[in-house]
């Protein structure tokens, strides 16, 4: 796929929204890798569904798996789910404008290595390419989910790959 400056653009417009949205319903206030990959799942490029299907990974378990590593880390500092409401006594996100996007770092340290990436090889935006850079985290939600769902990085880093080859050719 040769760069297209509008396809990029389209695809961030439906990208970071959906990923807020994603978060906001996971309890988080901020986007974080975890979220774009899940909202890449669904996209119809269905380069990143592809990527897990090559490892025989099923992508749908994703989702379960970023929440149960979520529900473990609140139970390694003694919360549990019956505290779900947390975050109804902790204070709301400042108003801001809407164009404004606040991200987690881990989609702060994806995203630009993703358009690096893109940039490089002349190519468009793709669930692929996020999927490709995700590989490379050795920690976070993304990479203890992945785990959990048995998935080895270097399997999905060469899957990716094989994905964006295959889109580029």
């Amino acid at each position: 796929m040769k760069r297209s400056g509008m396809y990029d653009i389209r695809f961030m417009q439906a990208l970071f929204p959906a990923a807020e949205a994603e978060a906001a319903a996971m309890g988080e206030r901020e986007p974080g890798a975890e979220h774009l990959i899940l909202v890449s799942l669904d996209f119809e490029e269905g380069s990143a569904r592809r990527v897990f299907e090559r490892i025989g990974a099923n992508p749908d378990q994703f989702r379960a798996a970023i929440i149960a590593q979520h529900e473990e880390a609140l139970r390694s500092v003694d919360i549990d789910e019956a505290d779900a409401g947390i975050d109804d006594r902790l204070p709301g996100p400042p108003d801001r404008p809407a164009p404004v996007y606040r991200s987690a770092p881990s989609a702060r340290e994806v995203f630009p290595e993703v358009v690096k990436l893109v940039k490089r090889d002349k190519s468009r935006l793709s669930g692929a390419y996020l999927l490709l850079v995700a590989s490379q985290m050795e920690y976070g939600s993304t990479a203890r989910a992945l785990a959990s769902m048995g998935v080895d990085r270097g399997d999905l880093a060469a899957a990716a790959q094989a994905e964006i080859d295959e889109l580029n050719a």
